[in-house]
């Protein structure tokens, strides 16, 4: 699983440098800490095979923009337990986030690309 880009999105000064570590396996990691940020890079044509989002209603923009620029995308997102999947998503993880469980959706997002 190498040779990715992931863009990253999460404003947890804790858990964003761990997660791009994490990430860093499957490819070059793109983190911001602002989604609007993320999203004008996206629009200047950043390259994005996967996206990792810590999910917040401010992202919504963003993941519409992905699907409308980047259609065979894949968005993983992640936040509270007791919120929904939010629309556009390919999968929804809950947090505490596990690093076992996002390297299962990274393995299937890759999966996934290569079948396409």
């Amino acid at each position: 699983m190498t040779g990715k880009s992931i863009l990253l999105v999460d404003n947890s000064s804790v858990r964003k440098p761990f997660l791009s570590e994490l990430l860093q396996e499957a490819g070059k990691v793109w983190a911001f800490v602002e989604a609007d940020r993320a999203m004008q890079a996206v629009k200047r044509g950043l390259p994005v095979d996967v996206a990792v989002l810590q999910y917040r209603l401010s992202l919504t923009p963003l993941i519409q923009t992905l699907r409308r620029q980047l259609p065979k995308v894949r968005i993983i997102a992640y936040g509270s337990p007791r919120a929904y999947a939010p629309l556009g998503v390919d999968a929804y993880l809950r947090q505490p986030l596990l690093s076992a469980e996002l390297q299962a959706e990274m393995e299937k997002a890759t999966a996934r690309q290569k079948a396409n």
